[in-house]
């Protein structure tokens, strides 16, 4: 077991206030931030992993809740892989569907490597928003800064997440889903 301490600089988020789930569901491995409008067509999953990308993301999430322009996606907190596996499978499958899998990509703070248990397929791995999205070291500085070089930052990540929601039935085609 490892833990992981938030940063200082980043504001904790009034779960109650937002809707998402208790951070106990964390040792679950993965839980879900926000689920899909039930009144409007589904377009693909997040897998969002890191402190600073989540950040970001909720950052958007007002913006999802009351913009019918933004993507009607499902976002769910991916914290441990191997212990989301040890979950029951009422539970997984609550949380991320093998079809709701299957049309999903990643966002994180860190590399595409690290989130191929994550990743259903190469088309996934296309959409992912990450931090080495050009294979290169980010040059440093304030937080900000650094979010905004990486793509991370919210104005970034809403482009990736448009991108993605538009591209939905070239990726399921892709698939042959």
């Amino acid at each position: 077991v490892a833990l992981h301490l938030t940063r200082p600089t980043v504001t904790v988020p009034d779960r109650a206030r937002l809707g998402m789930a208790s951070h106990m569901d964390a040792a679950k491995g993965a839980y879900v931030v926000r689920p899909y409008a039930e009144d409007r067509p589904r377009e693909g999953t997040l897998i969002v992993e890191g402190t600073s990308t989540m950040e970001s993301v909720l950052e958007l999430l007002p913006k999802f809740q009351t913009d019918k322009t933004m993507p009607n996606v499902k976002i769910v907190a991916a914290i441990s892989y191997e212990l989301f596996l040890l979950q029951p499978k009422e539970y997984s499958d609550k949380v991320l569907h093998k079809s709701e899998w299957l049309d999903s990509t990643v966002i994180s703070n860190g590399c595409k490597l690290g989130m191929h248990p994550w990743l259903a397929s190469k088309i996934a791995e296309d959409y992912a928003m990450t931090a080495d999205f050009d294979n290169r070291w980010r040059l440093g500085g304030s937080v900000v800064e650094v979010k905004k070089d990486a793509h991370i930052d919210s104005v970034s990540l809403e482009e990736g997440i448009r991108r993605f929601a538009t591209d939905r039935s070239k990726r399921l085609a892709a698939l042959q889903v």
